[in-house]
């Protein structure tokens, strides 16, 4: 259990999203069982597993000191689990994740594209965890790194040209704008601060799903206006759920209106993928991720 909680391990399959989201739009007239044939689709979702997961052990290593202090009951402060032995997993972990994209663009043809963005990925997350995260930058920080996610799915369309294309591009900047407010909203849940900081997060996660709404729309698809409504109906929950947290101004509870908050990056991604490629199937393998983290949620703490 120590070492679950470490791993933060149900806040993964949020990751895991992210990529089948970037593989699915990216290959959108590829069916759902052509698709998870292929290994390269298997080592993608290893790698992003690899370097999230590896994210979540090194920003507990480099936050020791701090938790030491803060939050003694975590699994380095309270001495269940030794740092070096975290250190060693976090970075076999990041090593692990890099590998798999290696072998991924391999077993797919189209050379070091997804070596490329895993790389940037791991810089992405080192930097986060070990400078930018007690930071004004620690914002921009996660939102690149969701984005770069995304990217990661699709780095096995081809060539630099077919991964940096739409819709995957503007899924990535419209994720990464969503994730930048998230954890604006989240360096706010104290409780102590002015709640016009909390206000700033939600409107940036808003900006964030118009972006994917009006994408979704602008596909002039029953589909798409179908994902865009949907998208709506998240948007409005989330304001439901951020205003009454506000409106408290309680730790506890903002605490859980970010973990909702980083919940529904499953729905966004399954929403966008239905917009893209008209298949029920590819966006509810998408969706049912939500129902491993929300029961592994119950015994393993988002935070």
């Amino acid at each position: 259990m120590p070492w679950l909680r470490l791993l933060r391990l149900p806040t993964v399959f949020t990751a895991l999203g992210n990529v089948l989201c970037g593989v699915f739009v990216s290959h959108a007239d590829v069916s759902l069982t052509e698709t998870v044939s292929h290994a390269w689709f298997w080592l993608l979702l290893a790698s992003s597993a690899g370097l999230y997961l590896g994210g979540m052990v090194l920003n507990d290593v480099f936050d020791a000191a701090l938790d030491a202090k803060e939050r003694p009951e975590r699994p380095i402060p309270s001495g269940q689990i030794a740092p070096a032995a975290a250190a060693g997993l976090g970075w076999g972990l990041l090593a692990c994740g890099v590998l798999c994209a290696v072998a991924a663009g391999m077993s797919a043809g189209v050379g070091s594209v997804p070596a490329v963005i895993s790389g940037l990925l791991l810089v992405a997350v080192v930097l986060y965890d070990a400078v930018l995260k007690n930071t004004l930058l620690a914002p921009v920080g996660m939102g690149v790194c969701r984005g770069l996610n995304i990217l990661l799915g699709a780095s096995c369309a081809g060539g630099w040209n077919d991964v940096l294309a739409d819709p995957q591009l503007t899924i990535a900047l419209a994720l990464g704008l969503y994730v930048f407010g998230v954890t604006w909203f989240a360096r706010h849940e104290t409780g102590t601060a002015p709640r016009s900081a909390l206000i700033t997060g939600v409107v940036l996660v808003m900006v964030g799903l118009g972006i994917n709404v009006v994408t979704a729309w602008r596909g002039d698809t029953a589909e798409g206006r179908g994902a865009a409504l949907a998208l709506a109906v998240v948007a409005l929950n989330i304001l439901r759920r951020t205003g009454q947290a506000i409106a408290a101004n309680h730790p506890k509870l903002l605490q859980k209106t970010v973990g909702f908050m980083l919940l529904n990056i499953l729905f966004l991604d399954a929403a966008m993928v239905f917009s893209a490629t008209g298949s029920p199937q590819k966006a509810a393998s998408v969706v049912i991720l939500v129902i491993p983290a929300l029961l592994l949620k119950k015994w393993i703490p988002l935070s």
